[in-house]
Formats: structure tokens, sequence, C-alpha cells
């Protein structure tokens, strides 16, 4: 007779008809745990250890004599003999029964995608999925056979790659590195195959929504929120006092050691000193050191040291500076005066999208900063360390790709400017970044940043443009779904192609995904402004500068726009007045002085827009600029006409 153990799924014996054979699950689990046996015959004592879990429980054994019996008269009844037991051991006979376990143990010669085939198809039951009744020893050995498996799907799945020559394979890849990414959510190279095999078939928004419902699973699943860092911190303990059921192979890949990632480097900016505010820039100075040295005994952030910092602070190109010394994280710290209370402002900025993680106001009344101001350090440190590492573990690819990471800094840095030779400068940038890493999320949301910024500047009313947009976008969220980049760059794409309602979605994601970054908060309240809730939009323009006091000219050109919508153009103006670079609002400044009644004034704006876009016609590019209610539009028109456009 000829009988086959089948492990995967539900344990269970057939016969070659694939009948079931009735066999007790005890003797079945001895069977599989004894195919890995090293020596031809396990210890008694050992096997009921392993079944039983106890090192001096003598019922254990008894236990052992009574499987010992059923198994025996059961192999009687059959007539062959699985299990063969002596006086002190127990060992199995091979030549009796197949195992479909043998399939993981195929020649290293075998064609690769042969074998990635029989893995897949083996491995779409989980490993002993339905054993009951298991000690600590037979959960811990399973878990450790469970990640073998995963160990040898993934070398296969490697190897088999370069092998692939039609869409089935492009199918077997895809099904092999989602049963990988079922238990591993969080391995880069796995989810770069799946990637690939979305966009091969044309599906990348499934990809994006595999990735986003894992990670909402993830979350569910714990109590306190996600912390992908913290887990691999447990596990890596947990790990660590086990006895290996293989020999640990060395961190070697094509020859090279891996080493650990570098950690996060910040630095604490202290305020420029200004004289009206008498002793306080010394006594903050002070305390951002206190932070300084507090932060030196964590081992998750590398400190910068407060003589640089310093000098980076007081440096006229502090961009510059901030991506040659690769700062990945800077407090930055002003101090104010609002209504007459001296207060410390400190914002916690992510440097590679000028994204601003975490921001507080701190009161510096003389007798709070001389008395609180080791209460304030070490509040400020505790915020830092937790915010940092929070986000470290969604910026993984950052430090991966240090290649591409560098070329993203450089047009981030040139997309501040709001000109077409910088925004086209910035797309090259962008693109160099994504040949070292096509699935760079932070660069495929800065490439459609610029699409989006050239069909505003340039005024034609480019439908390419926007597509080109609002594709970049959606290949950014597929690429990284925990970056609000992405939805930003897809809300204000949908903006422009007038679904106002995706749009207002898209950004609200962006702002729950990172409720402090300022540019994500600024494109929201864009959208509101043109969803004809100009109030709305203003109260978050205003959230947004509060959070990015020196504010770049897309927020103010923002504020202008909500003001204008409210008849607050005398407000609209002061918010352009702001601007380092004033042209791109000059038709709205003219638009304003119009509404005031001031037509010298509004025709010499209107000869300045002209002079920088001769071709511009108002019903032209009103018909292409969303507004939800018709008011938006005629108010905006009757102020162009009364300019002179």
């Amino acid at each position: 007779m000829t009988l086959r153990l089948k492990s995967f799924g539900a344990l269970r014996l057939q016969n070659a008809a694939e009948e079931p054979v009735a066999f007790p699950e005890k003797g079945l689990l001895a069977i599989c745990y004894l195919l890995d046996w090293p020596d031809s015959e396990c210890p008694r004592g050992a096997l009921a250890r392993f079944l039983w879990d106890s090192h001096d429980n003598p019922d254990i054994m008894a236990n052992l004599r009574k499987m010992i019996s059923r198994v025996q008269a059961r192999q009687a009844e059959l007539g062959v003999e699985l299990l063969v037991f002596t006086a002190t051991g127990v060992r199995i006979r091979r030549e009796v029964f197949v195992a479909d376990r043998s399939e993981l143990d195929m020649p290293s010669s075998a064609d690769p995608l042969e074998m990635l085939q029989r893995l897949v198809f083996l491995l779409r039951q989980e490993f002993l999925a339905d054993l009951a009744d298991q000690s600590a020893s037979t959960r811990e050995w399973v878990s450790s056979e469970r990640n073998r498996h995963m160990a040898i799907l993934v070398d296969v799945l490697k190897r088999a790659l370069p092998e692939a020559r039609s869409r089935t394979d492009i199918g077997l890849f895809k099904e092999a590195a989602l049963r990988i990414f079922r238990d591993a959510p969080d391995d880069e190279s796995i989810r770069h195959i799946l990637l690939e095999a979305y966009e091969a078939e044309g599906h990348l928004e499934n990809a994006r929504q595999l990735f986003e419902s894992r990670r909402r699973d993830l979350q569910h699943s714990l109590e306190v929120g996600l912390d992908l860092q913290a887990l691999k911190e447990v596990r890596k303990i947990f790990d660590a006092g086990k006895t290996p059921a293989l020999p640990a192979a060395p961190s070697i890949e094509s020859g090279i050691i891996l080493k650990a990632a570098p950690l996060p480097r910040l630095a604490l900016l202290p305020p420029v000193e200004a004289s009206d505010l008498g002793a306080l820039p010394v006594l903050s100075e002070a305390l951002i050191e206190d932070v300084t040295i507090g932060l030196c005994a964590l081992n998750s952030v590398s400190v910068v040291a407060p003589h640089t910092a310093a000098q980076i602070a007081r440096h006229a190109d502090r961009s510059g500076m901030i991506l040659r010394h690769s700062i990945s994280y800077v407090l930055d710290t002003r101090l104010t005066t609002g209504s007459g209370m001296p207060s410390l402002f400190v914002q916690l900025v992510y440097a590679a999208s000028d994204e601003v993680i975490w921001a507080e106001r701190f009161s510096l009344e003389k007798y709070d900063l001389i008395t609180d101001r080791r209460e304030i350090a070490r509040r400020i440190s505790k915020e830092l360390s937790g915010q940092i590492r929070q986000n470290e573990t969604v910026r993984g690819a950052f430090e991966n790709n240090p290649a591409a990471y560098h070329s993203y800094l450089l047009g981030f840095r040139d997309m501040k400017r709001l000109s077409l030779p910088d925004i086209r400068r910035a797309r090259k940038a962008f693109r160099t970044a994504l040949q070292h890493s096509a699935h760079f999320s932070p660069a495929l949301a800065g490439l459609a940043r610029t699409f989006l910024v050239e069909w505003l500047l340039t005024a034609r009313g480019d439908g390419e443009l926007i597509q080109l947009a609002e594709d970049y976008a959606n290949q950014a969220i597929v690429a990284d779904p925990s970056l609000a980049s992405g939805f930003r760059q897809l809300g204000v794409a949908k903006l422009y192609l007038n679904d106002l309602d995706e749009s207002v979605v898209a950004l609200k994601v962006a702002e729950e995904l990172s409720p402090h970054y300022a540019d994500g908060i600024a494109s929201y309240a864009d959208t509101l402004v043109h969803a004809s809730r100009p109030a709305d939009g203003l109260a978050k323009i205003e959230r947004a500068i509060s959070l990015n006091p020196l504010s770049p000219a897309d927020y103010l050109w923002t504020e202008a726009g909500a003001n204008f919508a409210l008849s607050n153009y005398t407000e609209a103006l002061d918010a352009i007045g702001k601007m380092d670079d004033r042209t791109p609002a000059d038709r709205l400044a003219a638009a304003c002085w119009a509404m005031l009644g001031d037509v010298e004034k509004a025709r010499l704006y209107m000869r300045k827009a002209r002079k920088t876009h001769p071709d511009f016609e108002v019903d032209k590019w009103l018909s292409l600029v969303p507004f939800k209610e018709a008011w938006q539009k005629e108010q905006y028109r009757e102020a162009l006409r009364k300019a002179g456009f």
C-alpha cells in the first residue's frame, strides 16, 4: 500500500486514490516531526516532550505508551508499519509513504520556474493549519518550520525572476510574492516584485489596495497602533532566546556583507538672535543645548553637535547645508512675541519632504524659562525621540536608496521656487532618483507635483500635464500608501480634473496620515476654496501657516485666493505682498485692485501678467479652473474684466 502524508492544510493520511485513511493524529504529528530528525532513531523521552511539553511530568511517558498502543493497533489493521517502536526510541519507515514536504527538498540544479510552481502550489495552504491541542514545543516547531518554508520560497522566487518568459510566469511570481507578503508585509524586495507584477498586468491600483488593506489589518491587530520597528525589536529579543532549527546563514548577498542602516541625523537649530528680545535668545539656545545633551544618550538617532547646528541656523543657504550634511530631521525653533508674550515655537521637520511631523509652542516668560527650562527640555526630548522613532517605521525607502534619496532632495530644493526653469530642473532630479529606484514613492510624488505646477504656471490648460500628474500620484500611493505626499498630489490632480469630491477625499486621507504635514494641509485648503468653501479653506491655510510660519509662496497664494473669494481684497493683497516672488500672483493682484476700484494699479498688474503669459484668455482659463459653484467663477470673471483682461 502506497500512503501519502499530507501536512499542508489539515494533517491527514491518504491512500493512492487520495482517499482518507484513519490514523491517530499524534502519530501523524510524530511522523512529521521525525522526517527532520537528524539520527535514525528519536529517543522516546524527546518525542514525549515534543508532543506533551514537559521535562519532569511522569504522565507524558504514560501518554506516549497509550499513543504507541493506538498506533500499533491501527498499523496492524492497515498491514503497514509507518512508525517503528523500540525499547528506547522511535523511528519512521520512509519507504512505505510519501510526504508532501518532500517537495521542499528539490535539488538546486532543478529548473527554478518549475520549482517555484511546485512550491506555490504546496504553500497555498498553511503548514499544519488545522492542528489542535498543541504543546508549546509543538507550536514553536511549527512556527520555525513555516519560517523555513517561506525562506525557501523567497530563495526560489529570486532565482526564478531572471527566467521570466511569459505573462504566465509573471502571474506565478505575483502569487508567490503575495504568499510571502501575507507573512512579511514590510519586506521591501517582495513589495517591489509585487509592484512590478501588477504593473506588468496593468493593475497598479490593485497593488495599492492590497498594501493599504494590509496596513489597516496590522493597525487593527494592535490596540496601541502600528509600530513595526517595535515589533521587529521584540522579535529579535524573542528569537535570540531560541535554539535555531538550522544554522544561521551569514548576512551576505552577492558577496557583500550587509551593514546596518545608518542612524537618522537630527539637527536642533537654535533661534536666530533678536536684539529686541533681551536675554531670551541666549536662554533659549541653552534650552536647545539641554535637549541636545539629553538626546545624545539615545541609540536611535545621531544628533548634530550644537556648534554645527548653530552655524546651519545662521547660514544663508540653510537647505543646502542640511543636504550637504545628510541631515534627516531638523528641529526648527523661533522666538515670537505674539500678544506681547514671548514664546518659543518648535517644529520637527522631516528634511526629505519638508514635512512637519510635530509642532508646539512653549511660553518663555522670564520665570518660566529660568525655573522650568529642564522640564521643557525633557518634554521636547521625549517628543522628539518618540516622533522620530514612529516616523522611521515608514521611512525605510529613504535610507535604503541613498542615491535616489540624494537626487530627490535636489529636486525638492528646486521645487521651492515657482518658476518653469526650476520646476523642470526638479523634474530632471526626480527622474534621476527613479533611475536608482523605480518605485521610490517620494520621487514619484515629486514628479506629479512638477506637472501640476507647470500646468498652473503656463495657464494653457494642457490636459496631458494633469493626466501625467494623476498617473504619477497613483504610482506614488501604490509604492508606499503610508506616505501622505502621494495622496496630496492625487488630491491636487483631481482638483484640476474637476473631480472636487475625490480631491477632498484624497486630501483628507493625506491629513489623517500626517496631521502636521503643512504642505498637505495647504493643498487641502486650496481644494476647499475651489470647492466653494473659502471660509473652511482660509482656516486650513492659517493652520498650515502656523505649522510653517516662513511660508512658501504657494501657501500665501492660497491664502490670497481664499480671501479673494470671501471679498477680503485688502487681506488678499497683504498675502500676495508677503510672497518672495509675486509674479505667479500678478493676475490675482490685478483682480483684487480692480474690485477695490483702483483701476491704475489693476492695469499695472494686468500688464505684468500679460508680459509673462501673452496668450492668456479669461474665458478659456475660467473654463479650465474648477469651481464647484458658479458664483466664484463669475466673481473672478468680473474682476479680471475690470482689470482689463
